[in-house]
């Protein structure tokens, strides 16, 4: 089986994007850290609540048990969650801004512009 150079393409792509969203993350982290504080407190008890609230809907033992290892693993998860949802964004913005540049330079193929169809 012969290596694609496509498929090693993909896969450095989406390295990068990775990394990059990643890397734009924990800057932004650093960022709030430092300026604005007060997102980071409100993003601790947004998720703080949702994994109370994801909890809550497990039968005794295991949402007790979830919720306390979540806690534990508390800024990980705050973190985690963070990139997940600028990583759906940036694709939303990639798929939309792909979608533009098809339709806007999309010409059927196959077909031939006849001179008079130039208006020449």
């Amino acid at each position: 089986m012969e290596p694609s150079w496509n498929s090693t393409k993909g896969r450095l792509r989406s390295h990068i994007f990775r990394a990059w969203t990643a890397c734009v993350v924990l800057g932004g982290y650093v960022y709030a850290w430092v300026y604005v504080p007060e997102v980071l407190t409100w993003w601790k008890r947004t998720t703080t609540k949702a994994i109370e609230a994801g909890c809550d809907m497990l039968p005794y033992p295991w949402g007790d048990r979830i919720e306390a290892t979540l806690g534990n693993f508390g800024l990980w998860v705050q973190i985690t969650l963070a990139i997940i949802g600028f990583r759906f964004l940036m694709w939303l913005v990639i798929v939309a801004l792909r979608r533009i540049w098809t339709a806007h330079n999309h010409r059927p193929s196959g077909s031939l512009r006849l001179p008079q169809e130039d208006g020449r």
